[in-house]
């Protein structure tokens, strides 16, 4: 079996699993409207991640502002955001058992990317003042050297 088959496969069985028919997506007895509604999930999908990233950019320059893991992980804030956005699934129709878990999902991941920034941060100050550190030792003063 060719790879390209075996990943239409893969994903037809994801589809499958994912849109929770049951049906297999290459039968030719799928109604209509399965494949319209795969494609508004497809095109919704597409904004959601589109979102997300800019949720992400935001949450990168947020992290500039940030000096130490307390201020990352900030376990109020996390709740205040999860609490927010139950309420805003609750109001929207969707269970907020599933906004919650993708947020503390979201969250959790993006806390991780803020630590490996954070500490990338400071392992770079660091190395920014042995640099100066060694410079005056060696009598260069700010401004001065080659």
């Amino acid at each position: 079996m060719s790879t390209d088959r075996t990943n239409a496969d893969r994903t037809n069985a994801d589809r499958t699993e994912a849109d929770g028919t049951g049906a297999d997506p290459s039968s030719p007895a799928i109604d209509p409207r399965i494949e319209e509604l795969r494609l508004s999930v497809d095109a919704l999908d597409r904004r959601i991640v589109g979102l997300l990233a800019e949720r992400t950019a935001v949450v990168r320059e947020l992290t500039g502002f940030k000096r130490d893991e307390e201020t990352v992980r900030s376990p109020g804030r996390v709740e205040q955001v999860v609490a927010k956005v139950r309420g805003l699934a609750d109001e929207h129709g969707m269970p907020p058992g599933i906004a919650e878990a993708t947020y503390r999902t979201l969250i959790d991941e993006l806390t991780g990317m803020q630590m490996v920034l954070l500490e990338e941060r400071r392992a770079a100050a660091a190395a920014a003042g042995s640099v100066a550190g060694a410079g005056a030792a060696a009598g260069v003063g700010a401004g001065e050297g080659p």
